[in-house]
């Protein structure tokens, strides 16, 4: 099926990032980090797929994260990737809101080599977020 940009000759473009998904091995554990240490407000799901495995869906600003439970999952033994990486709207008050409901930081808050402020953080699985005094770019 051809879109009303490819009839005229303009390519399609992706417009955004509408979710990002993450493995985790246990569900509750991950909504204590992700609801409770973050803050991230937790998305009602569609009843069909809530019913066939078990995850939480967060909104981060107008894209979401699907954490998914996978018993047997192991993230990658590397220290930076796979990684989300977020903006805050107020690192240094984020950072220590994290930090106030039991988040241990794997590093900072503090300037990363190229001097912008950021920290890192892993779920209970190893996941690894980034938290980072960057714009966005539009």
């Amino acid at each position: 099926m051809e879109s009303e940009g490819s009839a005229q000759g303009d390519p399609a473009t992706i417009t955004g990032c509408h979710h990002v998904a993450v493995c985790v091995r246990d569900i509750d554990e991950a909504r204590r980090f992700y609801g409770g240490v973050l803050s991230l407000t937790e998305l009602e799901r569609p009843r069909e797929i809530a019913s066939k495995f078990r995850s939480a869906w967060y909104s981060i600003g107008p894209s979401e994260l699907h954490v998914v439970e996978n018993p047997e999952f192991q993230p990658l033994d590397s220290p930076l990737a796979p990684h989300i990486a977020v903006a805050a709207s107020d690192f240094r008050a984020l950072t220590a809101q994290i930090a106030d409901r039991g988040g241990v930081f794997a590093f900072g808050p503090g300037s990363g080599l190229d001097g912008i402020e950021r920290a890192i953080i892993k779920d209970p699985t190893g996941n690894i977020l980034e938290i980072i005094a960057a714009p966005l770019r539009s």
